[in-house]
């Protein structure tokens, strides 16, 4: 696209054949997204169920397009957290198993029922509720166990009598599952522990129940590390999504998002001058800065205030001063022609130069999960 620079008043001006400047967009590569699924099918038996994790809109990356592809492309059970994400599913035509990971209360097995979803139970009061349901003999169940998460779940030593209880009613245990707490670390006693407790508890299972349960505790670090544990099922999230949780592992995986907004305004400062809120940052040189029209209400970081980065024509430049609620600004001195309207890339690939959400989570001292959830929805998603 042809263009020039008009500098006027220290403001650089870009001329285009196109009467549109970028948008603020969220790119995701489909591509990727059945890369990493064929990725995760060559680490697991061919037997092996995936319950793919769409849970908080796809980790931000849009739940329904991505539930679309995914089930499009063989993949008949789907993990959510909340009852409106499974209606929601429902309501654009996924018509795969939608578990509900998330507790519910009583009123809302009313909604479990009519859209034919499945809950994923881990509390006596939640297990309560649900067989005081008239429906609850049409509705297929998971059971969790809490084997040291510290969080949902029955303890190992109480399921077996519930099942027992429950195998004097019409209730149908559709799977059995537990959740490994750490099973990204190098040290894998941990993760180990919680194995032998939960495989000691299935011991005590009668083997007519065990033969039709879905056995699953591997999350994505899980599936990685540890294929033995992989029983019958697994629940991958964020490798789908082509971020690793294992440090050395990224190679393997292509990351399916990427985030990019534009130059908005270029100005010049003086030497001496503070940028932002708080005078968290001062120039020490002449500077040029690039407003960049996203901010935290978007989802960008507060904490990449003055050490994250992006990228501009395959280089990267600061982030400086505070990132605002719909703004932050950008060292773009050292920029050798930039243009108001300049593409820039926030999250994702600029020439040789790439930007991942690994990257953005070490910059803040979070996790990527954290980043690529926080991903504002009025951000357009735009499959490639």
């Amino acid at each position: 696209m042809a263009k020039s620079a008009i500098k006027v008043n220290n403001n650089y001006f870009s001329t285009s054949t196109e009467n549109t400047l970028p948008m603020n967009r969220i790119s995701i590569q489909s591509q990727n997204l059945l890369f990493n699924l064929q990725k995760i099918r060559s680490i697991t038996s061919p037997t092996t169920a995936i319950i793919a994790m769409i849970k908080s809109n796809a980790y931000g990356h849009s739940i329904i397009p991505i539930a679309k592809k995914l089930e499009s492309n063989g993949i008949h059970q789907f993990g959510v957290f909340t009852l409106e994400e499974g209606i929601q599913l429902r309501e654009n035509g996924i018509h795969s198993s939608i578990l509900i990971f998330g507790p519910l209360l009583n009123h809302q097995f009313s909604g479990v029922y009519q859209h034919q979803l499945t809950p994923v139970i881990g509390s006596h009061i939640e297990l309560s509720s649900f067989l005081q349901q008239e429906c609850s003999r049409s509705i297929s169940i998971h059971l969790k166990v809490d084997t040291g998460m510290g969080r949902i779940g029955f303890y190992p030593e109480e399921l077996p009598s519930i099942i027992n209880e429950l195998k004097t009613l019409p209730v149908s245990i559709q799977g059995i599952c537990t959740h490994y707490a750490d099973s990204g670390n190098v040290h894998t006693s941990y993760t180990e522990k919680q194995t032998r407790l939960f495989e000691d508890m299935l011991q005590s299972i009668p083997s007519e129940i065990l033969s039709n349960c879905l056995i699953h505790t591997c999350n994505s670090a899980a599936v990685i590390r540890f294929p033995s544990f992989h029983f019958n099922a697994i629940r991958p999230g964020l490798i789908l999504y082509g971020i690793s949780p294992i440090e050395d592992d990224q190679k393997n995986w292509k990351p399916v998002l990427s985030l990019e907004s534009y130059v908005s305004v270029i100005k010049e400062v003086p030497s001496d001058s503070y940028i932002s809120y708080n005078r968290t940052f001062k120039t020490t040189r002449n500077t040029v800065l690039g407003i960049i029209p996203l901010g935290y209400a978007d989802g960008i970081p507060l904490s990449l205030s003055n050490v994250g980065k992006i990228l501009l024509q395959g280089r990267s430049y600061p982030i400086i001063g505070n990132v605002c609620m719909n703004q932050f600004m950008i060292d773009l001195t050292d920029c050798p022609d930039p243009h108001i309207g300049d593409q820039i890339v926030i999250l994702g690939q600029s020439g040789n130069k790439r930007i991942t959400a690994t990257d953005i989570a070490s910059w803040c001292n979070t996790i990527p999960y954290e980043i690529l959830c926080n991903l504002s929805d009025r951000i357009p998603r735009i499959e490639l």
